[in-house]
C-alpha cells in the first residue's frame, strides 16, 4: 500500500474518532445546558410555593398559564427518611386538556410544615422530548459527520500528495539510474529537512558506489590486459617444449593438460577483459544489424566444431530484430548463444532456431531439468556437468543486450531449454 494511501487512512481513522467523541460531548452539553435552565426556573418557583404555602398565603391554581405545574401533598415520615428532600429528574406526565402524555422536567422537595408534618411539592414544566431532540442531533450529525469526514480525506490526500512530491522525484530518479551510466543530475529542491536529508544520503551513496565500480571496473581491466602477455608466453613455452624429443609420453600428458588450463584461463580473461570494455562503453561504432545473418554465420562456424555430437540445427529464421549496434558486438552476442546450445546439448540432441521482427529464440535440447533462472545470467554461474566453461558465455549476453536495451529471457518447456532476445520497444 502507498505510504499516501496509509497516511490518509490513519489520520482519518483518528479523525472519525475524534468527531465522533465530540458528537457525544456535543449532544450532552445540549442536554446539560437545557436541563440546568430548566431546574434554575423550577426551583425558583418551587421555591416561592414553599415560602407562601409557610406563610399561611393561598397558592396559585396549578394551571396558572405559566407553564409550571405543581401537587403538593403529605407524606409519612418513613416516606421523608428514605428519600432525598430535592430531586430533579424527567418524567412523562399526563395532559388532561391534550388528552396525552408528555415529557416533563420536575422537580420534587419534601419539607416540614409549621406543624412539624413532612409535606412533598413536585413543580413540572414542559421540556423538549429529548429523544426527538436525541434523533435530531443524531441525524445532523451523521450529515456533519460524514461531510467532515469527505472533506478531511480530500484535504489529506492533496495535502500528503503534494508533500509527497519531492520522494516520488526521487523514486522517479532512482528508476532511471543505472550503475556505471551517465546519468542526470538530482533536481529535487525541497524545504522539508526529511527530505533534503534523503537526497543528499542516497547521493553520496550513489557515488560512493559509483566510485568502488569504477575502480573494480579499472582493476579487472588492469589485471586481465597484463594478464595476457604472461599467459601467451607460458603456452608458448609449453608449445616449444613439446617439440622436446625427450620428453616421456608422461610428461607430454601433463604438459597438455597445463596448456589446456591456461587455455581455459586465456579464455576467461579474454571474457573478463571483453565484459569490461562492455561496461566501459568503448564499443562506440553503432549501425543497423541483422540478427539473423549474425545467428546464420555462428551456426555455420560452430556446426563443424560439435559435428562429433551428431546435432540436428533447423534454423526457421525468416525475420529477426535489426538492432542498431556494435557488429563485433553482434557476433558475440548471437555466437555464445548458439555455442551454449551446442555445449549444453546431448549426443543426437537438435537445436531450433525461430524469430519475428521483435524477437529471435534458440531452444535446444538438454539437461531434463531447468536452470536456476535467477543466477543463469550471474558471472562465474555454471550449470550441472559443466566445470569446464568459463561461466562468463551468459553474462556477457546479458551484458551487451543491457547495452542495448534488449531483453533476453530464459524458459523451460516440454524438456527443451529457450533463450529469447527481445527488441526494446520505443
Amino acid at each position: 500500500m502507498k505510504l499516501q494511501n496509509v497516511l490518509t487512512f490513519r489520520l482519518s481513522v483518528l479523525k472519525a474518532i475524534a468527531i465522533a467523541l465530540w458528537a457525544v460531548c456535543f449532544y450532552f452539553a445540549i442536554i446539560k445546558e437545557i436541563n440546568n435552565k430548566t431546574d434554575d426556573s423550577l426551583t425558583n418557583y418551587a421555591e416561592s410555593l414553599i415560602t407562601d404555602y409557610l406563610a399561611g398565603m393561598p397558592l396559585p391554581d396549578t394551571h396558572n398559564g405559566s407553564g409550571n405545574n405543581y401537587y403538593i401533598h403529605a407524606v409519612s415520615d418513613e416516606y421523608a427518611e428514605k428519600h432525598s428532600h430535592i430531586r430533579y429528574r424527567d418524567m412523562d406526565t399526563y395532559v388532561t386538556d391534550d388528552n396525552k402524555f408528555e415529557q416533563t422536567r420536575a422537580v420534587t422537595y419534601i419539607f416540614k410544615d409549621n406543624n412539624d408534618k413532612f409535606h412533598e411539592l413536585t413543580v413540572f414544566t414542559p421540556t423538549i422530548d429529548k429523544q426527538d431532540l436525541k434523533n435530531s442531533i443524531f441525524i445532523w450529525l451523521i450529515v456533519l459527520f460524514f461531510g467532515l469526514l469527505a472533506g478531511i480525506i480530500i484535504v489529506n490526500i492533496w495535502t500528503v500528495s503534494h508533500s509527497m512530491r519531492p520522494l516520488k522525484r526521487l523514486f522517479g530518479w532512482l528508476d532511471t539510474y543505472k550503475l556505471g551510466k551517465n546519468i542526470k543530475p538530482l533536481e529535487n529542491n525541497t524545504r522539508i529537512t526529511e527530505f533534503r536529508k534523503l537526497n543528499e544520503t542516497v547521493m553520496r551513496s550513489i557515488e560512493r558506489n559509483e566510485r568502488q565500480y569504477e575502480q573494480q571496473k579499472l582493476f579487472i581491466a588492469n589485471a586481465s590486459h597484463e594478464m595476457q602477455t604472461p599467459l601467451a608466453i607460458c603456452r608458448n613455452r609449453l608449445e616449444m617444449l613439446l617439440d622436446d624429443e625427450g620428453l616421456t609420453e608422461e610428461q607430454m600428458a601433463e604438459i597438455i593438460k597445463t596448456l589446456h588450463t591456461l587455455k581455459e584461463l586465456t579464455e576467461t580473461n579474454r571474457s573478463l577483459l571483453l565484459l569490461c570494455k562492455i561496461d566501459n562503453g568503448q564499443f562506440a561504432s553503432v549501425k543497423p544489424v541483422s540478427l539473423k545473418e549474425v545467428t546464420a554465420q555462428a551456426v555455420n562456424n560452430l556446426k563443424p566444431v560439435y559435428s562429433r555430437m551428431k546435432i540436428t540445427v533447423n534454423n526457421m529464421c525468416e525475420e529477426a530484430p535489426v538492432i542498431d549496434m556494435d557488429e563485433s558486438l553482434a557476433v558475440v552476442l548471437m555466437t555464445n548463444l548458439v555455442k551454449n546450445a551446442f555445449v549444453h546439448n546431448i549426443q543426437g540432441g537438435e537445436i531450433n532456431i525461430t524469430s519475428d521482427h521483435e524477437h529471435i529464440k534458440i531452444e535446444n535440447t538438454g539437461q531434463a531439468d531447468k536452470l536456476d533462472s535467477d543466477k543463469i545470467f550471474e558471472r562465474f554461474y555454471h550449470s550441472p556437468g559443466k566445470k569446464s566453461s568459463t561461466g562468463l558465455g551468459l553474462a556477457i549476453v546479458k551484458a551487451i543486450c543491457a547495452q542495448y536495451g534488449m531483453d533476453v529471457t530464459y524458459k523451460f518447456n516440454n524438456g527443451k531449454h529457450a533463450f529469447e532476445i527481445s527488441k526494446c520497444k520505443k
